[in-house]
């Protein structure tokens, strides 16, 4: 039995060329390669960020880079809301620009809470008393008066908005003290005891 003759060039027809895209079908598919190149470079963005995390390094990580890559993501999922993966990566993005802030808004909390005290010891020294941050991170504020009662304790709670601010200012606890006694108003609940 013969084996069949393969094909000469000659006699296979050329393929026929893909039919043109409309131009709400090329449209699509720009926007379609548009979003996949912005979410590679995100995460290649991303990875390079753990990976200097993992290994601890001290080189300079770009902020603006992050909040750049955030602003054209929610571009991107603005523009179709049905998208998660653009928004998704957006918060990732923005959950690294607080990673990367936290350490500077921590000291910047330090700083505040001890300038606050020494605000209100220079308002309240006229009357005796001695105003101080204490603590780790200054989260206490000690409000410290050798004729301090409970009951002038709860009065400043009261009158003197001392609870808001010290709430505005993430302390933790605020003392009134005589140097004998003290009085502790948790910022948390709410309670002077």
């Amino acid at each position: 039995m013969p084996a069949a003759d393969p094909a000469k060039p000659e006699d296979v027809a050329p393929a026929a060329p893909p039919a043109p895209l409309t131009p709400e079908e090329q449209k699509a598919a720009d926007n379609k390669a548009a979003l996949d190149a912005l979410l590679a470079e995100a995460n290649a963005l991303k990875t390079g960020y753990e990976a200097s995390r993992r290994s601890r390094s001290k080189t300079p990580v770009s902020l603006s880079s992050f909040r750049s890559m955030e602003l054209r993501l929610q571009m991107a999922a603005a523009a179709n809301p049905a998208n998660t993966a653009a928004s998704d990566m957006a918060n990732a993005m923005r959950m690294i620009q607080y990673e990367i802030l936290q350490p500077s808004v921590q000291i910047a909390a330090v700083a505040n809470r001890e300038l606050y005290a020494h605000q209100m010891g220079q308002q309240m020294r006229d009357d005796g008393m001695r105003v101080e941050a204490s603590g780790r991170g200054n989260s206490t504020v000690r409000f410290i008066s050798p004729r301090m009662t409970k009951q002038m304790a709860m009065q400043l709670v009261e009158t003197a908005k001392i609870p808001e601010q010290a709430r505005a200012l993430q302390f933790r606890r605020v003392v009134f003290s005589n140097g004998r006694r003290s009085w502790s108003y948790n910022v948390a609940r709410g309670r002077l005891r």
